[in-house]
């Protein structure tokens, strides 16, 4: 089970807390629950998003939401040392043996595929395809995800303006009558702060992030797979590290280069012997 991402959780708590103390703070908390307001965001957006997408997308919501705020421990700094090791052990037993040690990345469906592929000594072109598909179509379930948020953002902040206009245009037709106007202007400016907090303070920043881990994921597997073709290629381990740290930050790229392309902990194998 993927361990919760405290930082989501801090910063939509951060900014529902400060929305909801301010309006505390006037004085006036239930002048903003408003159910003719609610029912138009409420409303509006359940049926876009009905319209837009087909039910079995619409059932993934809740999951595609709920990544945002797990964590997926990615790490590139030790999954170059990963690659370093894999190089030095197919270096000195052949990348048949590789498959042997397929078994100990359960956890990481992309990795072993790709040492099995590499095992079984499938040619460079076709092994970049088969994982380079892979990569394509996680994305592209990630693009599908991600088209439900931006869709709630942009219908929000629509339906608030909608609001507006819903609460705007009677009470321009009742102006002898001040007593309507009240609860008019109400409709208006709540439907638009509920579209507004709504968009700003949660979907639109839940949708970048879901598309930052989205890239994220994408540059690690673009990351192994070009280790495990430098492998197939039977490139030096030194020239796959210096190739590799391209991608980290300096400060983990000297911490590397220090270490050189021996890993902390030396690579145990606990498989069968290859004869």
């Amino acid at each position: 089970m993927k361990k919760l991402m405290a930082s989501s959780f801090l910063g939509l708590g951060i900014g529902i807390f400060c929305v909801i103390y301010s309006i505390h703070y006037s004085g006036n908390l239930r002048s903003f629950m408003n159910l003719p307001s609610f029912l138009i965001i409420a409303g509006g957006t359940a049926g876009a998003l009905i319209l837009a997408f087909p039910f079995e997308r619409l059932k993934t919501l809740g999951s595609v939401i709920a990544r945002a705020f797990k964590k997926d421990h990615i790490d590139l700094q030790k999954d170059i040392e990963t690659i370093l090791e894999l190089s030095e052990f197919a270096k000195k037993n052949g990348t048949l043996a590789l498959e042997n040690l397929a078994k100990q990345y359960d956890n990481d469906e992309f990795l072993q595929k790709g040492i099995y592929l590499l095992a079984d000594g499938l040619a460079e072109d076709m092994l970049i395809a088969s994982m380079q598909n892979d990569i394509y179509f996680a994305q592209k379930r990630h693009k599908q995800g991600h088209a439900m948020i931006d869709l709630i953002a942009s219908s929000v902040t629509s339906l608030g303006l909608m609001g507006t206009y819903i609460g705007l245009i009677p009470m321009l037709e009742h102006l002898e009558d001040p007593t309507s106007l009240g609860p008019l202007m109400a409709i208006e400016l709540v439907t638009s702060f509920y579209g507004a907090f709504l968009s700003y303070v949660i979907f639109m920043p839940l949708s970048r992030k879901l598309k930052n881990m989205s890239s994220e994921e994408a540059l690690r597997k673009e990351i192994i797979l070009e280790g495990l073709v430098d492998i197939q290629k039977g490139k030096n381990p030194r020239i796959i590290q210096e190739e590799l740290v391209a991608c980290l930050t300096k400060k983990q790229a000297k911490t590397m280069t220090k270490n050189g392309k021996k890993s902390k902990k030396p690579f145990e194998f606990k498989g069968k012997k290859v004869a």
